[in-house]
């Protein structure tokens, strides 16, 4: 009998480093939710050892969404003629470093002599990117450079009734993958005489039209600057009501929303210093919010996981890192990969993994707005 109890014992023990082993290989999300299982483990997070193992396994066990990717560096900046005039660059990146680059060209769609179309931030959604005139908000064309193929968007119908100077943003740009189809969402803001009331539109590729949607997203300040991922639309928004910040995530399959409240500690992770910088980026598969504060000369950037939508505890701050001062990051590649634009002007590239920095040399210009951009070749046409 004693000898039976022994086994059942040993059976039910786990040794602490075949657990660090096995849980430190484990996704955001699962990992929260094992935390549960024993009250050693609602500790993780706080063992050093632990979170060491874990940061190496997320960013070395390749995503598979980065399979036959490239990255493509965006730069917009005004250009001094007759007039200033915002353009637009493109240029392929490639080398150990991504120092070389290769300039590509925009479609011209509409015959312009110089075309200024901007790629959107949420960037090419399986080879397909979202173009969006710099002189019409309502000029959008959808374009695959692999196939030279682009597609010019329809106008809404509920165009003809508003002002011609009524801006109207867009917010996602995505792959539906329940009905197979690329859909845009955008808000048009109209003059206080003629609504109160923010209007959402919805584009889809497959019906080839602009409909009104029903929703009404509580809040009072959007940031359109959003990332797309698996099917999913995602910004950052604020209630100036209560202050709170949120993560809005909209689903182009089913047309509705769930919203993430953002700790404090996130936002405003130490209130004596400076916010210089917020984006939502990928980083290797999961959303990541980086947020950098500017103090003594450098900036620090903290970069926060989302675990499970709509889950405020499942945010954790996993990577720390220190660059030098007035520095905003600009995209993220694979593995730790990550691109920054200086005070000189300059793109600079850093590996969280091996915490190597290399200065890839001064932009194009001068900049006021700089993209990395994740591509992957796409073969098939918009008419199939």
């Amino acid at each position: 009998m004693m000898e039976k109890c022994m086994n059942e014992k040993v059976r039910s023990y786990i040794p602490d480093d075949l657990v660090f082993c096995i849980l430190s290989k484990l996704p955001l999300k699962s990992l929260k939710r094992f935390t549960c299982v024993r009250k050693t483990w609602s500790v993780l997070f706080e063992n050093p050892t632990f979170m060491n193992k874990f940061r190496t396994n997320f960013l070395s066990i390749p995503h598979s969404y980065y399979n036959d990717t490239s990255l493509l560096l965006q730069h917009k900046y005004v250009y001094e003629c007759d007039s200033y005039t915002t353009c637009v660059s493109l240029n392929l990146l490639s080398g150990e470093r991504y120092q070389n680059r290769v300039k590509l060209d925009f479609p011209n769609p509409f015959k312009e002599e110089e075309p200024q179309f901007q790629i959107l931030y949420s960037g090419s959604i399986t080879g397909i990117f979202c173009l969006q005139s710099i002189n019409s908000s309502e000029d959008i064309v959808l374009w695959n450079p692999t196939t030279n193929e682009f597609k010019v968007l329809p106008c809404s119908s509920i165009y003809s009734i508003r002002p011609y100077d009524t801006f109207q943003p867009i917010f996602g740009f995505g792959y539906d993958p329940v009905n197979d189809d690329y859909k845009i969402i955008r808000n048009a803001h109209y003059p206080r005489e003629i609504s109160r009331h923010p209007v959402w539109e919805i584009y889809s590729l497959r019906r080839n039209l602009w409909r009104k949607i029903d929703i009404d997203f509580p809040f009072s300040f959007w940031d359109n600057d959003g990332l797309y991922m698996d099917g999913i639309c995602h910004w950052l928004s604020k209630c100036y009501d209560n202050d709170e910040h949120y993560l809005v995530s909209f689903y182009l399959s089913n047309e509705v929303y769930i919203t993430t409240l953002i700790p404090l500690d996130i936002i405003f992770e130490d209130k004596d210093k400076y916010v210089v910088a917020r984006r939502l980026l990928m980083l290797n598969g999961s959303l990541a919010c980086f947020t950098g504060y500017e103090y003594d000369d450098k900036t620090t950037f903290h970069i926060s996981l989302l675990g499970e939508i709509g889950v405020k505890e499942s945010w954790t701050k996993l990577f720390v890192i220190e660059l030098g001062p007035k520095i905003f990051p600009v995209g993220v590649g694979m593995n730790g990969e990550t691109f920054f634009l200086n005070s000189d002007e300059e793109l600079v590239y850093f590996n969280i993994c091996t915490q190597m920095k290399v200065e890839l040399g001064c932009v194009e210009r001068k900049p006021y707005s700089t993209q990395v951009i994740i591509y992957k070749k796409n073969l098939h046409s918009f008419e199939n």
